[in-house]
């Protein structure tokens, strides 16, 4: 086993495209840390050059201590599992697991042994003998899985894996590979674009945008703590809500102003201890973010915790849960850090639209009960401890 290191790593395509910039990051020995972001953000091409299928352009990429910018992909010892399960559709399941050994020459009894725990561990054993096209989507990942599995590898590197397979398996799925990391203890390095997988399966997730690394640390730390505007609105579905907001000062206390001032919210000393930047911007403008399950009834909460008369536009039931879309006056922010973290154009452009407007809407998630009617006009409070702020124009944590 053995931690990776990347020391100002970078990437530049010959067509000038700077795909990695600056990259500095430890992943240490038998750490699970997940690389994500919006599409093109760089974290396929960062796993690539760790494997060795892309050339480092600029800094010091290390494998266990050793030096790899120059190492081919075979004199690595890493094992990669793919988004396509790319198995051999002639050979057998033990034959597809065992082929890597096949090729380096293991001997045959040394084969069967690997294949055979790697199958116990990965509950193959009953499917060794059949050809890929009589598993199912999940059993042929297992395949995948157990072919880098046997190769008892110094890392292990995951692009997508779970991709094609359909919502329930890939829950299951997730489970089942942060177990079966954890109890191999094999260090490894998982790409991926969506937030549930990185909050519910590594130790650390790395959040990139165009190339740069934002931000690296324990998945509840990254959702709780965002350093940037950016980490905030990428993490977390539904997506946090952000808005325009002004600081202000009443005698001992600061408010944030939302809508030209019709919304003013108490910031408490909860959330000036989260941020103890705010009392440093009063009077300036900042970006404001509200997770929707921090949105409660407003006869929850005190007057200067509340959001009144909002007109429901939109309720999505979810069984356990709802999610309701209400009407502000709330300016968003624009920017391209929100247009990164939005991986979605429809939905970019109706930001868009709503900023023209001279407004969004928010999103509150609430227990399951008996859904508003929209158009309805509802009392809507929100715990203010639980408030985000960021710079403005930076985009930065005000910490």
């Amino acid at each position: 086993m053995a931690e990776i290191v990347f020391e100002g790593v970078n990437k530049i395509f010959p067509d000038g495209t700077h795909a990695i910039i600056d990259l500095d990051l430890e992943v240490a020995d038998e750490e699970f840390v997940i690389f994500v972001g919006p599409s093109g953000c760089g974290k396929s091409t960062a796993l690539r050059m760790v494997a060795g299928l892309e050339d480092i352009t600029r800094g010091k990429l290390s494998i266990g201590g050793q030096v790899v910018n120059d190492l081919t992909p075979k004199e690595r010892d890493i094992a990669m599992v793919f988004q396509s399960y790319a198995l051999y559709p002639h050979m057998s399941v033990a034959d597809n697991m065992g082929f890597a050994l096949k090729l380096a020459k293991v001997p045959k009894s040394e084969i069967e042994r690997r294949v055979n725990d790697a199958a116990e561990v990965l509950g193959l054993t009953d499917y060794l003998h059949r050809k890929p096209k009589a598993l199912s989507g999940g059993q042929r990942q297992r395949v995948a899985m157990g072919r880098a599995i046997v190769r008892s590898p110094q890392a292990f590197l995951m692009d997508e894996p779970l991709s094609n397979l359909d919502a329930k398996l890939r829950v299951q799925m997730r489970a089942e590979i942060a177990d079966l990391q954890s109890r191999l203890g094999v260090t490894t390095l998982y790409v991926t674009h969506d937030q549930v997988e990185a909050m519910t399966m590594g130790d650390r997730v790395a959040v990139l945008k165009a190339g740069r690394l934002e931000q690296c640390d324990a998945p509840q730390r990254l959702y709780d703590h965002p350093d940037t505007i950016f980490v905030a609105g990428f993490m977390g579905s539904p997506s946090m809500n952000i808005a325009e907001a002004q600081l202000v000062r009443d005698g001992d206390t600061v408010f944030v102003e939302l809508e030209d001032g019709n919304i003013r919210l108490r910031v408490p000393d909860a959330a000036i201890e989260q941020y103890p930047g705010v009392p440093d911007h009063v009077g300036e403008r900042v970006a404001v973010g509200l997770r929707p399950e921090h949105f409660t009834l407003a006869d929850e909460v005190a007057q200067d915790q509340r959001l009144p008369g909002r007109e429901i536009r939109m309720v999505e039931m979810l069984g356990a849960e709802m999610l309701v879309h209400f009407k502000t006056g709330a300016a968003p922010i624009v920017s391209e850090d929100m247009r990164a973290a939005i991986d979605d154009v429809d939905a970019f452009e109706e930001l868009q639209r709503r900023a023209a407007e001279g407004g969004q809407d928010f999103v509150a998630r609430f227990d399951a009960q008996a859904p508003p009617r929209v158009g309805e006009r509802v009392d809507y409070g929100f715990r203010t401890e639980y408030l985000h702020f960021f710079d403005f124009e930076g985009g930065a944590a005000l910490r």
